[in-house]
């Protein structure tokens, strides 16, 4: 395959992009899910159940804060994916599959041989979590330790979502986790290489992630965008995760 036609799968029509609309919007601040409302007063849990309600039927995306992860635990999480993908080509090769089965796998586009015209640029690892997480042999060693850290703080975080889901609803705090919405639980660990040509590709398309629910571990770097009353809203950067 030549050079130039490999690239061109990256490529995606200028049309595709859409500038963000919120530049200087006051009205597209997206409210902020403070877990220490309910921590430092239970009778304060009505409340909050009343803002997830609220944000999820109006943005179905919120920030959360005060959710007790220690900060070097995500620190050390966004390191460990870091140093995953610039490993050698060789060390990482063992690692690569298309085998959903396996219980960690490394890839390139899991929709490769879809029907989309272009390809993302960006390259991720899987590694399902629960009910069934893979022995620690089967982890890389440079990421070893902090996949099955993350795995007991991130699990914990997910019930507690859960319960305020349910209860949105109108539901008993149990009912999604009775009913086996957290029954699965895998990681999907992004990272994004140095590409020649920025302006004609992008990182990730526009999808809607095909799980119950998703939480993100953001980093520093811009480019995470939310649809909104149809039009694409800019997510800041979130660098902190707990307030006084």
């Amino acid at each position: 395959m030549k050079e130039s036609h490999f690239q061109s799968l990256f490529h995606h029509q200028p049309e595709k992009f859409e500038k963000a609309s919120n530049i200087g919007n006051t009205s597209h601040i997206i409210p902020i899910i403070d877990l220490a409302i309910i921590n430092k007063d239970p009778s304060n849990r009505l409340g909050l159940v009343d803002i997830v309600k609220k944000t999820s039927e109006t943005w179905g995306f919120f920030p959360v804060v005060n959710h007790d992860i220690p900060l070097s635990v995500l620190v050390e999480m966004k390191n460990g994916v870091k140093w995953f993908h610039e490993m050698d080509t060789e060390a990482k090769k063992q690692f690569y599959s298309r085998d959903r089965s396996k219980s960690f796998l490394y890839k390139s586009n899991f929709d490769l041989y879809g029907s989309q015209p272009s390809i993302n640029w960006r390259d991720s690892f899987w590694y399902l979590y629960y009910p069934d997480a893979p022995k620690p042999e089967e982890i890389p060693v440079v990421c070893r330790d902090i996949l099955l850290k993350y795995r007991k703080h991130i699990m914990k975080l997910g019930i507690l979502l859960l319960e305020l889901f349910s209860e949105a609803l109108g539901l008993s705090p149990n009912y999604l986790k009775d009913i086996g919405c957290a029954e699965g639980l895998f990681a999907l660990c992004h990272y994004y290489p140095s590409c020649p040509e920025p302006d004609l590709t992008t990182g990730t398309t526009m999808h809607s992630d095909n799980d119950f629910f998703t939480v993100l571990l953001q980093d520093h770097i811009d480019g995470l965008q939310v649809r909104y009353e149809d039009k694409w809203i800019d997510i800041p950067p979130c660098t902190w995760h707990f307030r006084n």
